[in-house]
C-alpha cells in the first residue's frame, strides 16, 4: 500500500474510517465516501475548474471537502463552514490528516458572514444535508447568494422527507428511523417539506435552476445500515429534548437497525437526494 505521502484521499479516508475510535466521525466519513462520486458528477456537470475558490455551507467534519480540494487543484481554494466550533476543529484535524493543503475551516454561520470576512466572492458553494435544516430555507439561500460571484453556482444535494431509504427485503424500522429523524429536525425549526419546494424557493431568492435530478444511493447492508443507525443514534439526544421522541423510540429504532446488518438484506438505499444546480442570476 502506498505510503502516507502517497496516498490517494480516498485510501485515507478509508484507513480513517477503519481505524478511528471515534464512531460519529467514521459515520460521517463514511457518507462523504458513499457520496462523493455523485458530488463530483455535480462539480463536472458545471465545469467546475482548477483554481476555483469554492465553499462548503455546514460542511461538519468533513463535508464535500475532499472532492472539492481535489477538484479546483492546489491553485485553488476550498473553505469549509460550520457554527460549531469543536466541529471545526474536528475538520482542521481530519483536514491536516487527509492532507488537504488548499483547506481551510472557519466557525461561523452563514446567515451573519459576508463573502469579504470568508475570502470571497466565491465561484461555487456547495451544501449537502444542510439546507435541509434550515428554518428560513429562503433566507438561507438569499445568503450563500451574497457568498457568491456574479454567475456564481450552488450545487446543492439535500434529502427529501419522502420517499424513505429502502431496502431489498423490505424493513419497516428504516421507515421508522426516517420519520424520526425528520421530526427531530421539525423540532428544532425546519419547515415540513421545505427541500420539496426547493426550486422555487431558489428561484425567488435569485437562482436560475439549470439542472435538476433526485437519485438514491445503494450500499450493502453492513455499511447502509451501520450509517443509519449511527446517524439516529447521534441525534438520540436532540431528538428527546426536543420532544420529537423518546428515549425507547429512538433505542428500538437503532437496534433494529444494527440487527439489520446481518439479517440476510441484499441492499439498503440511502434517502432520496434533490440534486440541483443552481446559477446565481446574472444582473441585468
Amino acid at each position: 500500500m502506498a505510503d502516507a505521502a502517497e496516498a490517494t484521499i480516498e485510501e485515507r479516508i478509508r484507513h480513517y474510517i477503519l481505524d478511528g475510535s471515534n464512531a460519529d466521525l467514521r459515520r460521517l466519513l463514511s457518507i462523504s465516501q458513499v457520496t462523493a462520486e455523485t458530488a463530483r458528477a455535480a462539480f463536472d456537470r458545471i465545469g467546475i475548474q482548477d483554481g476555483w475558490n469554492v465553499i462548503d455551507c455546514g460542511c461538519g467534519p468533513i463535508g464535500g471537502l475532499p472532492v472539492l480540494a481535489e477538484m479546483v487543484g492546489p491553485t485553488g481554494r476550498v473553505v469549509g463552514v460550520d457554527f460549531s466550533e469543536p466541529t471545526v476543529q474536528r475538520a482542521r484535524a481530519v483536514a491536516a490528516e487527509l492532507q488537504l493543503d488548499n483547506v481551510e475551516v472557519m466557525v461561523g454561520d452563514i446567515h451573519e458572514l459576508d463573502a469579504a470576512t470568508l475570502g470571497g466572492p466565491f465561484d461555487l458553494a456547495f451544501t449537502r444535508l444542510f439546507l435541509m435544516h434550515q428554518a428560513d430555507l429562503a433566507r438561507a439561500l438569499t445568503r450563500i447568494s451574497g457568498l457568491l460571484h456574479p454567475a456564481g453556482w450552488l450545487i446543492t444535494q439535500e434529502a427529501l422527507r419522502s420517499p424513505a431509504p429502502r431496502s431489498h427485503p423490505h424493513l419497516d424500522a428504516l421507515e421508522a428511523y426516517w420519520a424520526l429523524l425528520y421530526s427531530e429536525m421539525e423540532s428544532s425549526g425546519a419547515r415540513p417539506r421545505a427541500i420539496d419546494d426547493l426550486p422555487r424557493t431558489a428561484r425567488a431568492a435569485g437562482f436560475d435552476v439549470v439542472h435538476a435530478n433526485g437519485f438514491f444511493l445503494l450500499q450493502d447492508a453492513e455499511l447502509g445500515f451501520g450509517i443509519h443507525a449511527a446517524t439516529l443514534a447521534a441525534g438520540k439526544e436532540r431528538a428527546i429534548k426536543s420532544g420529537a421522541a423518546t428515549e425507547q423510540e429512538i433505542d428500538e429504532a437503532v437496534s433494529a437497525l444494527r440487527a439489520a446488518k446481518n439479517g440476510g438484506y441484499e441492499w439498503v438505499s440511502s434517502p432520496f437526494f434533490l440534486d440541483l444546480a443552481l446559477r446565481k442570476t446574472a444582473p441585468v
